[in-house]
């Protein structure tokens, strides 16, 4: 199936940057599946926490030798997100590969703040 994939790509390599560049920040990265990964990103509005995922995602991509990623799914979580809400979100990363990178922290945040949860597939 043909899909336009470099848009949704570009989005993911940058999601995937933003996780990878988090390893010291507030974000993270793991592998579900061979090319599948759940990248997060944390800030205090829902801009920041984006950008932080878009980051995340573009490095853990560029680490697989790809320069782009495709949005598989996206949570955003909020101040406000219903604990139904949270439970889904939280369940994306069920099945993941954790390694010595895997912040956490981010994965499992539940501040006040906003948090970004993509699954991505790099390209």
């Amino acid at each position: 199936m043909m899909i336009k994939t470099r848009p949704m790509m570009l989005a993911l390599g940058a999601v995937a940057a933003l996780g990878l560049a988090g390893c010291a920040s507030d974000s993270a990265s793991m592998e579900k599946e061979s090319t599948d990964y759940i990248v997060t990103g944390l800030g205090d509005d829902r801009q920041e926490a984006l950008e932080e995922a878009k980051e995340r995602a573009l490095e853990q991509c560029e680490a697989q030798d790809r320069d782009e990623f495709i949005i598989q799914e996206q949570q955003v979580l909020g101040p406000n997100t219903s604990p139904e809400k949270r439970e889904r979100a939280e369940a994306m990363v069920e099945g993941g590969t954790v390694n010595e990178d895997t912040n956490l922290a981010a994965l499992n945040d539940d501040s006040e703040g906003f948090k970004a949860i993509w699954s991505i597939s790099c390209r």
